[in-house]
């Protein structure tokens, strides 16, 4: 499909170069990209004399903006959303989640994935990130939802059964995939010994992806590698070999100045769960410090189950005010920064910048139009500041991915909600009457 975004405020997330974060103008897709990005009305006849198929979307009263690029979740614990909240994070994961997840298959992790990926992209999120078992059911759902993923099997010490010949055959299942990416998943250096991630690592450089991995969530995780390896969770994994690999590490809330510059010196991406880190009571990651040490920072909102909704706008919001209050500073992540971490930053913690994460020509057509025409949005004096202090997931009322619109006027199109919604409420019933 050729599509011509007409009529609407563009923010591209690419400061131009006067300055201007956003401008009045056109935006052409031709399959799955950008053709072009013009103010001048011109161009656009010029398009659509050429390209007689084009569907033409009227944006007037909206925002259009890159997709959000959600870093870190676990999007099947939608199924898991309530079931267990108030609690320390190892007491809510051994006691609660893993025996529940021990009774969920393919079939469970497929249609609670479906249920968060629905969420997502009514939010405007088209990019996320995941970290769980049974990853060919996350992949399949993320492509019959037409959002795009980058999957991360999760290798821990008690599901290692299997687990190099599974990862094999899901590579190259969805080696081609326009939305799917693999890549590995070690869940943790609690979870994994070290024979077992050396085995991660093997496999990330052998298959050329990137790992996804929790690091430095709580003081406990801190306290007991102390006590174990003599050292803090960064400098044992630093020590394992895992930075030589893309690294895309979620949390980093206990970190010293130290583990700052060795994240900063192995160019590893960092994924702020703010609001999960505020529920199970982690602490406060320093975000502040790490990007001005150049860490590249992004936004993950972590599982349903521990947030409890996948509403990337509430964690940008989040994310400014916390630092705000936590360093005493009212300028620490401006809202533009905030933005930047939502989208183009994102795109840098999965090797996709230029690609993802921006509003230019060539670039891949995740695109997202925003209703700024709602008392709580008005008056419009700053749009940087609405969108990151005042939207909500509500206000999206368009998802264009990979060039083809997958919600029209509030309403998603690559799934029937009320059916997701449906199936979703009978798997966790039967759960938990197992």
């Amino acid at each position: 499909m050729n599509i011509l975004i007409e009529n609407g405020t563009i923010l591209p997330m690419n400061m131009p170069n006067n300055g201007q974060p956003y401008f009045n103008g056109t935006i052409g897709i031709e399959n799955d990209r950008i053709a072009f990005i013009t103010t001048d009305i011109g161009k656009s006849d010029e398009f659509l004399a050429t390209h007689s198929d084009t569907r033409r979307i009227d944006a007037t009263g909206k925002i259009v903006m890159p997709g959000l690029i959600n870093t870190h979740t676990h999007v099947a614990m939608s199924l898991l959303r309530g079931i267990s909240d108030d609690m320390p994070l190892m007491e809510w994961l051994e006691q609660h989640i893993w025996p529940i997840e021990g009774k969920m298959g393919y079939q469970e992790v497929y249609d609670g994935a479906r249920l968060g990926i629905l969420e997502m992209l009514m939010g405007g999120t088209t990019t996320f990130v995941d970290m769980y078992p049974y990853e060919e059911a996350i992949a399949h759902a993320a492509e019959t939802g037409g959002i795009r993923a980058v999957v991360s099997p999760c290798p821990m010490d008690f599901r290692m059964e299997h687990f190099e010949n599974d990862w094999r055959q899901v590579q190259m299942r969805f080696k081609d995939s326009k939305l799917v990416t693999m890549w590995m998943g070690p869940h943790a250096i609690y979870t994994l010994s070290a024979d077992n991630l050396q085995r991660s690592i093997s496999l990330s450089k052998e298959f050329g992806t990137g790992s996804h991995v929790h690091l430095a969530e709580t003081q406990t995780e801190q306290d007991n590698c102390m006590k174990e390896h003599g050292m803090s969770p960064t400098e044992y994994l630093e020590s394992q070999g895992l930075f030589s690999t893309p690294t895309l590490a979620a949390h980093c809330v206990v970190m010293s100045d130290h583990d700052i510059e060795i994240l900063a010196r192995h160019g590893v991406s960092v994924a702020h769960n703010p609001q999960s880190n505020m529920k199970l009571a982690s602490g406060i990651a320093p975000v502040k410090k790490m990007l001005e040490a150049g860490i590249n920072v992004s936004i993950g909102t972590d599982g349903a189950s521990s947030n409890n909704d996948l509403d990337m706008w509430d964690e940008m919001r989040t994310a400014s005010l916390l630092q705000k209050v936590s360093t005493m500073d009212p300028c620490a992540i401006p809202a533009y920064t905030a933005l930047q971490m939502a989208t183009i930053n994102g795109a840098k913690a999965i090797g996709r910048q230029g690609e993802l994460g921006q509003l230019t020509a060539g670039a891949l057509a995740d695109i997202i139009l925003i209703d700024i025409e709602k008392p709580h949005l008005y008056p419009h004096t700053n749009l940087i500041s609405e969108l990151v202090y005042s939207t909500h997931a509500s206000d999206v009322d368009t998802v264009i991915i990979n060039g083809n619109i997958v919600v029209e006027n509030r309403k998603c199109l690559s799934m029937n909600a009320q059916e997701v919604c449906a199936t979703a409420q009978k798997h966790i019933d039967a759960l938990l009457n197992k």
